[in-house]
Order: structure tokens, then C-alpha cells, then sequence
């Protein structure tokens, strides 16, 4: 009986044993056998972090290229506009002429110190830059260029050349004075009125014996050689003829408000001495002489009225004289 139990037991452990595999595994598909070789998974997600690691630090590497490569094109950038401001400054220099002008970077103050560098550049006893006004606009002129000794441009803030003014252009021996806000230019026995605000020569006169700007008004009271007065409207370029007695009348003076007219003459061997007076706002309401703040109002709301039908008025003043012999008398 043993005989047989022992040989059916021995059977029996054969076949349980034959017949127990473990399972694959559910996060590999391996059974035990097939690990070898097989990383498992914490090298996995170490070898990934490690691959991101790189990648975000190839990354910054590329963006640090790339702000290097923007601050070189930009550096390259700025040493070409500098090589082209001194190629235009040596221009100037060697120019005959008149010198053209041109910069990168049109803020007041780059314009200035352009202008202001040129003329280091041209200083001699020929040729020169002067800057006039650095107000609203940059008024500068140029000396020693050009068919004329002098000439005169007009810059904006914001554009990279200047304007040359048409008929701002004066010989040597000419000069120019502020008349309130405008230029006045004296120049070969002519007189020239510069509007900077419109950027042109506004009226021309023959250049008077005296001229005074009457405050607040865009008007001049001149003298010419004949003894003959007149009033010069330099914003509308007309003129107003003041009647006289050029025989008489050789000069005038504003005195506290008014204008004095003065002069002599001689009667059976007398000289006597005369004044005539008129008082400014008496003197603008006869010749419809309006202030700037008068025409800038008019213009803002209903346009520039058109000037007289004749541009040369002559209008006598009705002034009282007073005569005496030796004596100053207003």
C-alpha cells in the first residue's frame, strides 16, 4: 500500500508544479524571467528629468545668444548712424556750398549737439554755424557757403533734415535783429521779415533811416531818407503812409504812451522847433493797427480777412502842433 501512495504522491507534485506560472507583471508585460537588461522605473523618470534639465538650460543658452546677437545688430546699428553723422559733419566741412544736413536721431537736444559740433568742426575765418534760436523751433544759419555769405535754415524736433528758408539768405556785410517774435534780415539796402512760425520770408521793405515795433502788434514805424513816415504791417506786408510835412518833420521818439514827432524850420530868419504828438492807441485806431492777440483771434474763428483793396494807404494825422523859438515843447 505504501508502494503505491508514495508514487501517486510523487505524480501529484509533478504536475501542481508544471502547472504554476506566475503572471506577467501589469506595469511591465514581463514575466519574472525578462527583467534582465529592463531599467525599471525610477531611472526611467530620473533619465527624463535629466533630458528636461538639459533642454530648459539649451534654452536659456539660445535666448542668451539670441539678446546678444540684438544688442551686436543694434551696436552695429549705432556705429553706422555715428559713421554716417561724421561722414555728413566732414561734408560740411569740405563743402562749398550750401552744406547739407542730416542726423538719426531728431530730438532738440541731438539737433543742437549736432549743429553745435558741426560748427566746431567748420570754425575758421570763412565759414562758420551759428545757432540763432533754440525755442520752438531751432533757427541756426550757415557763414561762408554759398553764392551768399549767410544763410538761414529752420529745424523741427522730429525731422532729420532742417528747412533752408527761400529769400532768408543775407551777404557779409548784412546782419538781423529780432523783431518780436519774428527775424528781420538787413541786407544790401533791403529789409526782409522772416516769419518763423510759417517758415518763409512774409514781407520785403527798403531798409529805413529808423523803425521802432509797436508793442503787441506786428506793425513798424519807419523813417525813410525823404523824411516820410509810414507804418509797415510786416505779417500782411502792407504799408500805411503818414502825411507829413517832410520839409519839417525829420524824426520821431515814443514817449510815455505816444508817439512824438519832431522837426525844424526857419521863417524870416527864425528856427523854430516842432512836435507833433499822437497817443499809441489813438495812432492804431486811425490806421486799424491790430494787436497779435487781435489777429490771432480773428484768424482762430473766422479766418484771415482780406486786406484793403490797396495795400499803400495815405492817411493824414490829425495831430496838434505846437511851435516856438528855441524851445523843446511837446
Amino acid at each position: 500500500m505504501r508502494k503505491i501512495i508514495l508514487p501517486v504522491t510523487i505524480f501529484t507534485l509533478i504536475f501542481v508544479i508544471g502547472c504554476t506560472r506566475l503572471p506577467l507583471s501589469e506595469e511591465t508585460g514581463l514575466g519574472p524571467g525578462e527583467y534582465k537588461g529592463k531599467v525599471n522605473t525610477e531611472e526611467i523618470k530620473y533619465e527624463n528629468n535629466s533630458l528636461k534639465e538639459e533642454l530648459d538650460k539649451a534654452k536659456a543658452e539660445l535666448e542668451e545668444l539670441e539678446k546678444e546677437y540684438f544688442s551686436l545688430a543694434k551696436s552695429n546699428e549705432n556705429i553706422i548712424f555715428k559713421l554716417e553723422e561724421a561722414e555728413s559733419k566732414l561734408k560740411i566741412v569740405a563743402s562749398e556750398d550750401i552744406p547739407r544736413f542730416n542726423i538719426e536721431d531728431t530730438d532738440k537736444n541731438s539737433i543742437i549737439t549736432y549743429l553745435k559740433d558741426s560748427a566746431k568742426l567748420v570754425e575758421s575765418s570763412t565759414k562758420g554755424i551759428e545757432v540763432i534760436s533754440t525755442d520752438e523751433r531751432i533757427v541756426f544759419r550757415t557763414l561762408g557757403y554759398g553764392e551768399n555769405y549767410s544763410q538761414i535754415f529752420i529745424w523741427d524736433e522730429g525731422a532729420n533734415k532742417p528747412v533752408l528758408i527761400d529769400g532768408a539768405a543775407f551777404d557779409k556785410e548784412g546782419s538781423y535783429e529780432w523783431i518780436g517774435k519774428y527775424i528781420l534780415i538787413k541786407t544790401d539796402g533791403k529789409n526782409k521779415v522772416l516769419d518763423i512760425e510759417n517758415k518763409k520770408i512774409t514781407g520785403t521793405f527798403d531798409e529805413p533811416e529808423k523803425l521802432q515795433l509797436l508793442d503787441g502788434t506786428n506793425t513798424v514805424l519807419l523813417k525813410h531818407e525823404d523824411n516820410k513816415f509810414a507804418l509797415y504791417d510786416f505779417a500782411n506786408d502792407s504799408n500805411k503812409q503818414i502825411n507829413l510835412d517832410n520839409n519839417k518833420y525829420n524824426d520821431f521818439n515814443l514817449q510815455k504812451g505816444s508817439v512824438v514827432f519832431s522837426g525844424t524850420y526857419v521863417d524870416e530868419g527864425v528856427e523854430y522847433e516842432l512836435r507833433a504828438s499822437i497817443t499809441l492807441d489813438k495812432l492804431k485806431e486811425i490806421y486799424e493797427i491790430k494787436s497779435i492777440d487781435e489777429v490771432e483771434a480773428a484768424e482762430n474763428t473766422e479766418g484771415k480777412n482780406p486786406e484793403s483793396a490797396e495795400d499803400e494807404e495815405n492817411i493824414t494825422v490829425n495831430t496838434e502842433t505846437e511851435e516856438s523859438a528855441g524851445e523843446d515843447t511837446v
